[in-house]
């Protein structure tokens, strides 16, 4: 059987019909190829899963339907003005576009959490870290297919903290996780990713810092380990490079604004409101 090629996605979704199915089956057994494609592909679909689009909250609709209440009714000359089309008019406009934006506002604060718990095992990567230096066991990944996972999501990148290059990258702990490791020839920096959010139970010897603008928990020591999640995704650094640097590679990473202004959170808001308004 030749190699699965386009065929990969609809394998891994089983919309192949049985006979092919059987054929794709046998051939992986054979081809490290073709394996190898369909694992990136299933891993592109866990990482997908994790996203969620949010319904309308409940706070917008009382708000709206609260809309149409009529001002109170005062019997004097301004009276009148207030019975107006145009004056009416402009109240109920001004009224929907206030709880718009207070909505939105709301709606712009609140980072839901998409994903199962996990608890990294701290311990383990920093074990590792410490003993020889070597290329983490586990199925390797090319070049190639880091930039696929890159444009899936995935922060598979080439530099950290501007002198910090890729020398490897794998797939770990029964495929659930990427691992990479960056050095400059001196210092070592040790990057995991996975689907999640972060176990809190497991964070008792970790301290909540602040990093490039972002929540973090650290552990002090050698090496240090910081650990963080955002959108789905868990992100350990196992490294013992200084702090500042830890905090560009922070930075170069995906990671949510700790504090952010009026108009950020108005606008994440407006952009939520419009997914699920435009799939009404």
């Amino acid at each position: 059987m030749p190699h699965l090629g386009a065929d990969v996605a609809a394998y891994v979704d089983g919309q192949l019909s049985a006979s092919a199915m059987h054929d794709a089956s046998v051939h992986l057994e054979t081809c490290d190829d073709c394996e190898k494609a369909v694992r990136q592909q299933r891993l592109v679909k866990s990482r997908m899963s994790t996203v969620a689009t949010p319904g309308p909250p409940a706070a917008l609709l009382a708000s709206l339907a609260g809309l149409a209440s009529a001002p109170p009714v005062r019997e004097r000359w301004w009276t009148r003005i207030g019975r107006s089309v145009p004056f009416r008019a402009g109240v109920v406009l001004v009224s929907a576009s206030l709880a718009v934006i207070a909505t939105a506002y709301a709606m712009g604060g609140a980072h839901d959490r998409i994903g199962d718990e996990v608890a990294p095992p701290y311990n383990r990567y920093a074990a590792e870290f410490d003993g020889p230096s070597r290329q983490r066991s586990g199925d390797v990944i090319t070049a190639a297919a880091m930039d696929d996972l890159t444009d899936f999501g995935w922060a598979c990148h080439d530099v950290l903290a501007g002198d910090l290059r890729r020398v490897s990258g794998t797939y770990t702990d029964d495929n659930e996780v990427i691992a990479l490791q960056y050095t400059d020839g001196f210092a070592r920096l040790n990057l995991f990713e996975q689907t999640g959010v972060l176990d809190a139970d497991e964070l008792a010897d970790f301290r909540p810092e602040q990093m490039a603008g972002s929540e973090v928990w650290v552990r002090g020591g050698s090496p240090m380990i910081v650990t963080w999640d955002d959108d789905g995704t868990v992100f350990t650094i196992v490294t013992d490079v200084g702090r500042d640097r830890v905090e560009r590679a922070v930075a170069d990473l995906p990671r949510s604004s700790h504090e952010r202004g009026v108009g950020d959170r108005v606008g994440e808001g407006l952009d939520r409101m419009s997914s699920w308004m435009g799939a009404a």
